[in-house]
């Protein structure tokens, strides 16, 4: 069972599971730069003036906002913080009961030029429909570290999931 920080500061336990890749160590959220994350992760060795991260999100939602606006919250949290956001791809994911989105972004901050891969996922909470824990997985990295980076972060989502027959 994790204990799973939420980016509104509550807690809550949720048996999550996803593995984490082959040259990747987790760090403290808090002192990454990313505190309101529930984890993140960076590539290890000498990436030069960039350190490709992933870092994973959790809000509990009891509203009626879909997927696709979720998605949208975070392009105008990356615009909030000075980034300059452009939408490259956005596809559906996932199915009705728990729908989910990918997308791509381009994000500039001054000279430098990132990518950044964003999953989020739901995870339908009871039998209420609009209890559900919205996760967003992303990684970020300079685009000539795609090729290297894209295939870790693609496993870690296909690896993530709800533990079975862990007592709650």
């Amino acid at each position: 069972m994790n204990d799973i920080p939420t980016t509104d500061g509550d807690r809550i336990d949720v048996p999550v599971a996803f593995d984490v890749p082959d040259g990747w160590t987790s760090v403290d959220p808090a002192t990454s730069g990313a505190p309101g994350a529930a984890f993140v992760l960076l590539a290890d060795g000498d990436w030069g003036d960039f350190t490709p991260n992933v870092t994973v999100g959790v809000t509990r939602r009891s509203d009626d906002v879909d997927i696709e606006a979720a998605a949208a919250e975070s392009v105008r949290r990356l615009t909030a913080v000075g980034l300059e956001v452009s939408v490259v791809d956005n596809q559906p994911v996932g199915n009705d009961r728990a729908p989910g989105v990918a997308q791509v972004l381009g994000l500039t901050a001054g000279d430098l030029r990132l990518v950044q891969s964003q999953v989020h996922l739901t995870i339908p909470l009871g039998d209420a429909p609009d209890d559900r824990l919205v996760i967003e997985l992303a990684c970020t990295c300079r685009p000539d570290q795609t090729p290297r980076v894209v295939p870790d972060f693609q496993k870690l989502v296909a690896s993530f999931h709800l533990r079975q027959g862990e007592p709650q």
